[in-house]
């Protein structure tokens, strides 16, 4: 079986331990690196567990500024709103849910970070 790496995961179960909202920086620049379209932020938000109000929310608060928009959405995500804990916030449910959107080029980078 393939084991997921990267310089700062170096183990499976690194790549499947919880995330914190401490390491919102490190997803972002992830996403960044695996060409995820912050376009898609709405999307990736319902994939991760979050409400569809909540992200509607955000859109207006946010003026529909899509970088702020995917930052909030993450953050949101990595506190663990909504229904976030039934997949929980890994690396692995964030791969999961590109997958689902059919960005599997992004989860397959994802997958070799």
């Amino acid at each position: 079986m393939a084991t997921k790496t990267s310089s700062c995961f170096s183990s499976l179960s690194l790549f499947s331990s919880p995330l914190t909202i401490d390491q919102l920086i490190d997803v972002l620049n992830l996403l960044k690196r695996c060409g995820f379209p912050q376009t898609r932020w709405h999307e990736l938000g319902l994939r991760l567990g979050l409400h569809k109000n909540t992200l509607d929310a955000m859109e207006v608060t946010l003026r529909g500024d899509v970088s702020r928009c995917l930052m909030e959405c993450l953050s949101q995500w990595l506190s663990r709103a909504d229904n976030v804990c039934k997949g929980g916030a890994t690396f692995d449910s964030l791969s999961d849910a590109l997958k689902s959107m059919n960005d599997n080029a992004a989860a397959d980078k994802l997958d070799q970070e």
